[in-house]
């Protein structure tokens, strides 16, 4: 009889720690919602009504879900090992007021990076090289005491109510019913936007802490509720779905008009490095030492789209995807627009990437079918246009781009010759119209060939041609490190006369000013890379980071400091939309 009457009284006192618990952990859930809300503040807020209720939904469902899954792994368990409630209150209390003082520093590096707190980013921010956590950081604990005492006060109160609140638990059903309802309506709605490009929902698919919202492509695709193969080619065209919106430009453009406009010629080629000039194209060269030469010049990005993304755009790689699912066309683009240029656009391959179909010249019409050319052949449908601009009467000033293309993936002596030719008819024509006196030419390399065995963010890799013609600058070579998004910068303030401020529409340098960069932006859609004289810093989107010597060597032991991390997220994250 004592045995069982011992055991009557651990099962009475177990249910009531297991009752407690259950208002303990529905007492953190509303508390974390009304916290976890401020992230619903700092991210893009969705411009549709559908967007805003599944913020809304997905922020009361994620919370509530991630609030018990933490009370059923880490407290559940515990209800039926430790038999004192006293201890298991107080256990209780510590776990909680630890995670919601997490939540709380993930809030702030979420408002500040636009990224989650991890291992890597907490490295950053506990780094000795910054004193452990600069002033700013250490507010956050000051939160920490006033947790305690409300997961405290509250842990006491309810245990003494238990009874009574158990007489309410009827209430609690609606409550819950509304929590799980949220949280699968916010999952299904999910895999319909991300099936449907639906940008306003799925733009939020980073904004919660870990959040992972489903996705059903392949089942939707199998069942025919989508079409096959629908996906990827909508992916290509309009970028990654969940690419965040950004402010492009910051602010309106304005400019001084000039009675002498300059012309603009762009020529920009394909997988081209110095070392193929030097060697098999001499007309080139010599056009080269009669200008301004860039000898430490960078593309922005291996990849050829990219590095003229970030050529016509002024902005890093990262804000590729951003920028071609908004459609976006660039604002040096509008610019010549605005200033009644006239365009010529000519490409090898028919401009047949989605960066010029569906951003960077979204607003001209292109041939659906687009139509692959040799060199030459680029270079007489140019000179065709051009001839036809000289005949009209008209004093407008123009604007071209010429891409030549690699037809053939290997280099040939062939081929470079063939460029060289190509490039000189066109400069010649320039010269012979008594137009070179007004015009600006621009010649360098979207990227430059690589070799399977090199690093992505290698300098060799990187390092392309620049040359630039300019009216009354006669032959410099400089040596000052420049890259692609300067060149944008330059013709915006130097030959369109733009007064803004470039900081609001650009993330480069003037190339003929002098300038104190620390280091130079490189990166891919996902990956930021910073160029620094000594080494090169690598941070994907989730803010882990690797650093490399200038021999590509992976530095394990070297640690990145806080100031640094914030100084090159920072300018990366410029864009982006914030609250």
């Amino acid at each position: 009889m004592v045995k069982l009457k011992h055991n009557s009284l651990r099962d009475d006192r177990t249910s009531q720690i297991v009752s407690w618990g259950h208002w303990f952990a529905l007492f953190n859930i509303f508390l974390v919602i009304i916290l976890g809300s401020r992230y619903l503040f700092i991210a893009d807020w969705p411009q549709t009504l559908l967007g805003r209720i599944y913020a809304i939904i997905s922020c009361i469902g994620h919370f509530s879900f991630l609030t018990f899954v933490v009370y059923l792994i880490l407290l559940f368990p515990l209800s039926f090992i430790i038999q004192s409630s006293k201890w298991q209150r107080i256990i209780a209390v510590i776990v909680a007021t630890i995670a919601i003082t997490t939540l709380l520093i993930d809030i702030e590096v979420f408002s500040r990076f636009r990224m989650h707190l991890n291992f890597s980013i907490w490295q950053v921010l506990t780094s000795p090289d910054d004193n452990i956590l600069s002033a700013e950081w250490q507010k956050l604990f000051i939160f920490v005491p006033f947790i305690l005492l409300l997961e405290t006060v509250f842990a006491i109160w309810s245990w003494r109510k238990l009874r009574s609140l158990s007489k309410r638990s009827r209430f609690c059903l609606p409550i819950i019913i509304v929590f799980v309802l949220c949280f699968l309506s916010s999952h299904l709605i999910h895999i319909w936007a991300d099936a449907n490009f639906y940008r306003p929902i799925t733009m939020q698919r980073s904004s919660l802490p870990v959040s992972y919202p489903l996705t059903a492509r392949h089942f939707l695709e199998r069942y025919g509720f989508i079409e096959a193969g629908n996906y990827e080619s909508r992916f290509k065209q309009e970028g990654n779905p969940f690419a965040i919106a950004i402010e492009y430009p910051l602010a309106k453009i304005n400019y001084e008009r000039t009675k002498s406009p300059y012309n603009i010629l762009m020529i920009v080629v394909d997988e081209w490095q110095t070392a193929d000039q030097q060697k098999n194209m001499p007309k080139l060269t010599d056009y080269a030492q009669q200008n301004v030469e860039f000898v430490n010049h960078y593309s922005s990005s291996n990849e050829s789209f990219l590095g003229e993304f970030s050529l016509f755009y002024g902005l890093d790689p990262n804000y590729y995807n951003s920028i071609l699912a908004s459609h976006k066309s660039s604002v040096f683009i509008d610019t010549l627009a605005k200033q009644r240029y006239n365009l010529g656009l000519f490409s090898s391959d028919g401009f047949d990437h989605p960066l010029y179909r569906y951003a960077l010249l979204s607003n001209f019409s292109m041939p659906i079918v687009a139509k692959k050319q040799s060199y030459q052949a680029t270079s007489d449908l140019w000179l065709t246009w051009y001839n036809e601009q000289k005949k009209t009467d008209n004093s407008a000033p123009w604007f071209s781009i010429i891409e030549y293309k690699q037809m053939q993936k290997e280099g040939t002596s062939k081929q470079q010759k063939d460029l060289d030719e190509a490039i000189a008819r066109v400069i010649e024509q320039i010269k012979h119209s008594s137009d070179i006196d007004k015009t600006i030419v621009v010649i360098t390399a979207s990227n430059r060939q690589s070799k399977s065995d090199q690093h992505a963010f290698d300098r060799q890799l990187l390092n392309v041609p620049l040359v630039i013609g300019w009216p009354n600058k006669g032959h410099e070579v400089i040596t000052s490190t420049t890259s692609h998004v300067d060149i944008m910068q330059t013709l915006m303030q130097d030959a369109l006369n733009v007064t803004t401020s470039a900081k609001q529409y650009s993330q480069g340098e003037n190339l003929f000013a002098p300038n104190n960069r620390k280091w130079l932006i490189a990166g891919t859609e996902t990956d930021i890379a910073a160029l620094y004289p000594s080494q090169t810093i690598l941070i994907d989107s989730t803010g882990y980071y690797q650093i490399y010597d200038l021999n590509n060597q992976r530095q394990k032991n070297e640690k990145l400091g806080l100031s640094t991390f914030l100084q090159l997220v920072t300018e990366n994250r410029r864009f982006m939309v914030a609250h």
